[in-house]
């Protein structure tokens, strides 16, 4: 301790650092930093926007927990600060008055607080020591950062690796009491969502605890296995077997669990560090026929590959289908991997906008072209798009007078705005969307064939959901997508055929809307049953006799005890509850 107080003195008396900060200051001093440093580092917004992308797992995993928190955020003067694991800042969530004032202390993303950047702070501090760690005030090593209470701990990937940092960061004079425990319950959910995500079909989950209880919550130990190999876990099971990340892959299950033979449900077993656990096995997903499954996912993503080399080669791409089969997540999609990513995707839809104002939205206008135009001018969005994607959405709907000008504007490459003399070059890739027939409409006279040959260059049409193969798959996807085993909800079985032989006239956009509403209003642990399925789906005098035999057995069963009786159901006690009132009110 000697050397370390003379090569930090008097700065480091001053702290009265907890020991675990010790050395971070000790780190802090040999990167060059002095307390009094003012340096700010940040990134590029190009570079911010890599790292989000590379980070896709903070909008699926950490946004839908994070809006779930967001009023216990607001009650107190505190935000949240998701970082990747260089410690760069990539999203702010919160109080919007405290992440006004705190501006100073550059939490806002784009910025790096990395411990080289910025010396001893919660976050590059727990990336450092690769836990949870709190700093409060003073404890900073920069003494522009005094002002916060910031506690922080690492998020890490069912691989083993840290995927980055989760920080709450408050006013010093205003700390958070419940700060790390707010900070653990959450990363403990993340790491859960995450290794419960990982389900396939090939991929299996062992989940232990050695509360019964436990099983199904955020709490309990989760491994990964295809097969009998072991491929990644929760942080909470590898700190419980002691795991590292070069093990995944190559341990086997009889090393963990010597003699073990599960089966589907629950059981118990004893593990090589001879501890006791109540184990769930959730099978891989091989009844929904995975070689079938990966033939379709195949020939999706071959046709998506044509389409893509169409895109980056300038050709016009027409696709086809329903309403809500995903005809603009695909655009979307094709401009993120395409060479024209580096451009706007400008969207429009041609059947939202009034036919007087169509054109001088595709086109612009130059101030004091019409009555009500803006002053300025607009360019319009043909130039918006100049460099990247001009989506055309519902262009079957085009009004026939307008299609003269695009098909001129296609041809050429230039663009004349409403009331001007010259005309602007551009450049963009072209997709175009349509639920309707487009040479039904040429063979009515509402659509020009010549402008149908330039936009329809190549065809791509997505089937309705009706017509795809191994609906239950993509249930599944969706339902974990959406943030299911988050909040521990699960689809039985009978939930997944009824809802995947459903017509779904509204396609995937109906779907996942049906699926929302099932999350809405389940607790947090319930297992979905025929029961929940509103009647348009299941007629109520199907589901409601048998779902209340069901439940009067289960009370039963339990001599009484509800807790026990929604257990045995997958539900939550509340949920039981609410569906005996229901009954009984039906019954009244």
């Amino acid at each position: 301790m000697a050397p370390r107080a003379r090569a930090l003195s008097p700065a480091f008396h001053q702290a009265s650092l907890p020991y675990q900060l010790e050395d971070s200051w000790q780190r802090s001093s040999s990167y060059g930093l002095t307390r009094e440093d003012d340096a700010q580092p940040w990134v590029a917004s190009s570079m911010l926007k890599d790292a989000r992308a590379e980070n896709g797992w903070i909008n699926q995993l950490v946004a839908p927990m994070l809006a779930r928190l967001r009023p216990e955020l607001s009650s107190h003067p505190s935000i949240m600060v998701m970082s990747d694991a260089s410690g760069l800042v990539l999203e702010t969530y919160g109080n919007r008055d405290f992440l006004h004032k705190a501006q100073r202390y550059a939490l806002a993303p784009g910025n790096l607080w990395g411990e080289p950047a910025r010396g001893t702070n919660a976050i590059g501090t727990a990336l450092a020591l690769q836990r949870h760690c709190e700093v409060a005030g003073g404890e900073h090593f920069l003494s522009r950062n005094a002002g916060l209470f910031c506690s922080a701990a690492p998020i890490f990937r069912p691989d083993g690796r840290i995927a980055g940092v989760l920080d709450l960061s408050t006013p010093a004079q205003a700390p958070r009491h419940d700060a790390a425990a707010l900070i653990r319950r959450a990363v403990c959910q993340i790491e859960h969502a995450w290794a419960s995500s990982a389900l396939g079909a090939d991929r299996w989950l062992l989940s232990l605890h050695h509360d019964p209880q436990v099983l199904g919550s955020a709490q309990e130990l989760v491994l990964i296995f295809e097969d009998n190999t072991l491929l990644g876990a929760n942080k909470l099971a590898m700190d419980e077997f002691s795991l590292t990340a070069n093990q995944f892959g190559a341990l086997d299950i009889h090393t963990l669990f010597p003699g073990i033979n599960l089966r589907a449900g629950e059981t118990a077993l004893k593990s090589s560090n001879r501890r006791h656990y109540y184990a769930r096995q959730t099978l891989p997903a091989r009844r929904f026929s995975a070689r079938s499954i990966a033939h379709q996912q195949d020939e999706n993503a071959r046709e998506k590959e044509k389409a893509l080399r169409i895109v980056n080669a300038g050709i016009a791409l027409c696709i086809t289908g329903e309403t809500g089969c995903g005809k603009e997540h695909l655009a979307r999609e094709l401009h993120q991997r395409s060479q024209w990513r580096a451009g706007n995707f400008v969207a429009i839809n041609c059947a939202a906008l009034p036919e007087h104002l169509i054109e001088s939205e595709l086109f612009g206008y130059v101030a004091g072209a019409f009555t009500g135009a803006s002053p300025k001018g607009y360019i319009g969005k043909c130039r918006e798009a100049d460099g990247g994607i001009l989506f055309l959405d519902e262009i079957g709907d085009m009004p026939l007078a307008l299609q003269t000008r695009l098909l001129r504007v296609l041809q050429e490459k230039k663009v004349t705005p409403l009331g001007a003399n010259s005309t602007v070059e551009v450049n963009f890739a072209l997709i175009c969307a349509t639920h309707q027939d487009l040479g039904a409409r040429v063979n009515a006279g509402t659509f020009r064939e010549d402008l149908l040959y330039r936009i329809q260059e190549f065809h791509l049409r997505i089937p309705p959901l009706r017509e795809w193969l191994h609906v239950e798959g993509f249930i599944h996807k969706l339902w974990q997508e959406l943030g299911a085993p988050n909040r521990g909800l699960t689809l039985c079985d009978e939930v997944v055929t009824t809802l995947a032989r459903r017509p779904w006239p509204g396609n995937v956009r109906q779907l996942l809307s049906q699926l929302r509403v099932l999350m809405a209003l389940a607790e947090d642990g319930d297992r979905i049953t025929l029961a929940d399925l509103p009647g348009e789906i299941l007629p109520a005098q199907f589901a409601e006799p048998a779902r209340h035999a069901d439940e009067q057995q289960a009370i039963a069963e339990a001599q009484g005890n509800m807790s026990l009786a929604a257990k045995k159901l997958g539900i939550s006690r509340s949920t039981l509850y609410r569906r005996l009132e229901k009954n009984k009110l039906m019954h009244s």
